[in-house]
């Protein structure tokens, strides 16, 4: 084999396989590329799911927190209703006697002093009979 055969298929050679290694680069950019896209897409879609998941359990929590903050507006009502009970002061009254109608149409029980309709059969306050 002559000088200028074994040039040429050294040549021959080189060029296959810079011709493979090139396409071998063409083929890795290409496979890099397609990844990137695909790792981007899986990250979009898996910050969807994310925020799907959040708004869902927001939605679960608010119907679960509805309860409660009703309950804690009976608890706060309460609270300030036992309040007004144990500020209350006993006062001592006179016992009066019932007065003369102001009225003509108005009588009072004679049980409970309370006023009443002139013709009530019963006392409203404490269901006496009357007349």
């Amino acid at each position: 084999m002559s000088f200028l055969d074994k040039l040429s298929k050294g040549v021959g050679r080189a060029a296959d396989q810079a011709k493979f290694e090139a396409d071998k680069l063409m083929r890795v950019k290409r496979l890099d590329s397609e990844i990137g896209k695909l790792s981007s897409e899986k990250e979009k879609a898996v910050l969807a799911v994310g925020t799907r998941a959040i708004e869902l359990r927001i939605a679960e929590l608010e119907e679960l927190i509805k309860p409660v903050e009703t309950l804690e507006a009976q608890l706060a009502g309460k609270k300030a209703e036992l309040e007004a009970v144990k500020a209350e002061q006993f006062e001592e009254t006179e016992p009066s006697a019932p007065s003369t109608p102001s009225t003509p149409s108005e009588k009072y029980c004679p049980s409970c002093g309370a006023a009443v309709q002139a013709g009530t059969k019963f006392c409203p306050s404490c269901g006496q009979k009357l007349g």
